[in-house]
């Protein structure tokens, strides 16, 4: 947590076990406003955002008939390497238009192994670095792998 000054401050055990019973007890909607107040009081916990937008992202579970979105996302293209490649904002343009988030999309599928993965820091990234062939420019791609 930082403090006002940049200065770097801890919780207390006794406080950050009440700010887990809040989160816990709280209705998916009301994460942000919660998050919103810790913010306004100048209490930056980090990876709080990251589980609100979780907590949402995993209800859209029930959103995504996977074979029918891969058929759909894969539908005249051609395969690089046993793997369609997706521009990132070509994806996100798909998903918009399914209602469905992104960033939750490609999770899904890299549950499923659906999905190529590169790793950043140590960190997995749900998309990765292609080099066009014509163009030779690296770019982002979401590469699904391909079964058939």
């Amino acid at each position: 947590m930082e403090g006002q000054n940049g200065s770097t401050d801890t919780l207390d055990i006794k406080t950050a076990i009440q700010i887990a019973k809040i989160l816990a007890a709280a209705p998916d909607e009301r994460i942000p406003m919660i998050l919103d107040v810790f913010s306004k009081a100048e209490v930056d916990i980090d990876g709080l955002d990251e589980l609100a937008e979780w907590r949402a992202l995993n209800k859209q579970t029930a959103l995504i008939d996977t074979d029918a979105f891969v058929k759909e996302l894969t539908k005249g293209r051609e395969r690089t390497d046993g793997e369609y490649r997706i521009k990132v904002p070509e994806f996100n343009q798909f998903c918009n238009a399914k209602g469905v988030s992104a960033r939750y999309a490609r999770k899904h599928l890299f549950d499923s192994g659906l999905l190529r993965s590169s790793t950043d820091n140590g960190k997995t990234n749900y998309t990765c670095p292609v080099q066009d062939t014509e163009s030779k420019k690296t770019e982002r791609c979401v590469c699904i792998i391909a079964n058939n």
